[in-house]
């Protein structure tokens, strides 16, 4: 929903030809559709952890106990990480003008890397494209010296948290400095 509503907040003045002052414009919106995503998945994220911990001993699961830190860094992690695949979207449908056309892109930039991670197609995607952004969420870390599974489907990313969002934001930028540069020459 993040991604749609996003690229429409953005095509819709290409529909109606209303880009008045297109650079300052875009940096007004990136601002508006990022606080208001990162509301939309921190507040969630706030409320769910929390249950579930409490929650899932009584259904026989038992989480690894982690650090407060941790916990915060999950959800407020999982806002930040809906902020910039906002801003990402957004950027993406200034870039491209047509809203169908940018809400795949998107989808194709966040969410297809991560689904052929975790189908085994690749961890390296998790290194090399936007979808590294979700290693924020990971709340256990991998160590050499401990025998495991460290695959993506098990929780592990091969970036740590704060470098896998630091990649994600690191395209977000680029792709709303393309979207200023170019809406600034029209």
């Amino acid at each position: 929903m993040v991604i749609v509503v996003a690229v429409t907040f953005v095509t819709a003045e290409h529909r109606r030809g209303q880009i008045r002052r297109p650079g300052a414009n875009l940096a007004a919106k990136s601002v508006a559709i990022g606080t208001v995503a990162f509301l939309a998945g921190v507040i969630p994220a706030a409320v769910v952890v929390p249950a579930s911990l409490k929650m899932l001993p009584s259904k026989g699961v038992h989480p690894l106990p982690v650090s407060l830190p941790t916990y915060l860094q999950v959800i407020v992690g999982t806002g930040l990480l809906f902020a910039a695949v906002a801003v990402l979207s957004l950027a993406l449908g200034a870039l491209i003008k047509r809203g169908i056309v940018a809400i795949i892109a998107a989808l194709a930039m966040v969410f297809l890397p991560y689904v052929l991670a975790l189908a085994g197609v690749g961890a390296w995607l998790l290194v090399f494209t936007p979808a590294a952004g979700f290693a924020i969420q990971q709340s256990v870390r991998e160590y050499a010296h401990v025998q495991g599974i460290y695959l993506p489907i098990t929780g592990y990313f091969p970036l740590a948290p704060w470098a896998g969002f630091g990649v994600l934001c690191a395209y977000t930028a680029l792709a709303l400095g393309l979207a200023m540069w170019r809406r600034n020459r029209l």
